[in-house]
């Protein structure tokens, strides 16, 4: 592929802090589609699961964490997780965000959805899902080819707006 220059929206500064996170070496998705780095164990970055199963975990959440007769989690296991531990820029992405435990936060800087109690997260590759425990509805979308994307994808954020568009 051709060397990427400043200007470019894909450009990455390599002195960057997300320079020297995501390109020390550059990362590719090329990899991630090999048996041995999927069978490596590299927290944050390489959980595996389909549009089904993703969407049912966070369909539990959803609903209390409990889904089909099934608990994942307790109510309050949920909103312990939803508080917020921290408020501002992230040094990697260099956007701010409002961090709960594991999961992002709902803010004016990543409006995920109109309820306070709305909570989100995405994957390299595109991926976004987003749950409201006070609408009782949660979102998944993944994609199946990965794409350089470290802050979602337009596909996804187009099927968010629909899901609120049509509540």
């Amino acid at each position: 592929p051709p060397k990427l220059e400043p200007g470019d929206p894909n450009y990455i500064d390599p002195d960057s802090m997300l320079g020297k996170v995501m390109a020390n070496p550059e990362m590719t998705a090329e990899p991630s589609r090999d048996r041995a780095w999927r069978a490596a164990e590299i927290p944050a970055a390489n959980g595996h699961g389909n549009a089904r199963s993703v969407t049912r975990v966070m369909a539990a959440l959803a609903c209390g964490g409990e889904l089909d007769g099934i608990r994942l989690l307790t109510l309050p296991t949920i909103e312990k997780a939803i508080e917020e531990q921290c408020y501002g820029p992230d040094l990697v992405l260099a956007v701010p965000i409002r961090y709960g435990l594991g999961f992002g936060l709902t803010s004016k800087e990543m409006p995920v959805g109109p309820n306070p109690r709305t909570f989100f997260w995405g994957g390299w590759g595109g991926s976004l899902t987003v749950v409201d425990l006070d609408a009782k509805v949660s979102l998944t979308y993944v994609m199946n080819k990965m794409s350089a994307d470290t802050l979602g994808d337009i596909r996804g954020a187009r099927s968010l707006m629909a899901l609120y568009a049509a509540l």
